[in-house]
């Protein structure tokens, strides 16, 4: 076999095992964003971090080095003020296709319709929201909506991009 026959071979393996590596990473990171909330980053209203939970806001091994997400401000937040979101693109070489940030009901499913959605793409550059935290809740309830509850990130073609906790008080 020639060497160029068996240096092909070697790259087409090397990229197999690093593709189903990735994907075993994204659906560990998946299976981690669909367990139950256990804390929040507590940011103030200018954004700023003033303790971090670890898990929060992480981003998946499919956005590595291509999205960063600031923790929502601020957090806790009351029924009566809007949350912040920031989330910059900052790779010149890949854009979302879309953008869809959603809840969970007390049942697990994911709630319908989103918090937020955007069906146009994101290219480089910083995306900034708003959600209202009533929407948290069941039917726009704000006894509902208190509490602790774990917000998801996807782009357009349902891929998770981040998740993390949010406090409605």
């Amino acid at each position: 076999m020639s060497h160029f026959k068996s240096f092909m071979i070697f790259l087409l393996v090397s990229v197999s095992l690093m593709s189903c590596s990735r994907n075993d990473d994204q659906v560990k990171f998946e299976k981690e964003a669909y367990s139950a909330p256990a804390g929040y980053t507590e940011t103030n209203f200018q954004g700023e971090v003033q303790s971090e939970d670890p898990d929060d806001w992480r981003i998946s091994p499919l956005y590595q080095g291509t999205v960063r997400v600031n923790p929502p401000f601020p957090n806790p937040v009351t029924t009566d003020q809007p949350v912040n979101f920031e989330i910059e693109v900052i790779s010149v070489q890949q854009s979302i296709n879309g953008l869809f940030v959603v809840t969970r009901n007390n049942d697990g499913t994911l709630k319908s319709p989103p918090l937020y959605e955007r069906f146009e793409t994101l290219d480089q550059g910083l995306t900034t929201f708003t959600i209202n935290p009533i929407e948290f809740g069941f039917q726009g309830s704000p006894e509902g909506a208190r509490g602790l509850h774990r917000v998801f990130i996807f782009d357009g073609n349902q891929q998770m991009i981040s998740y993390g906790d949010i406090m409605v008080e």
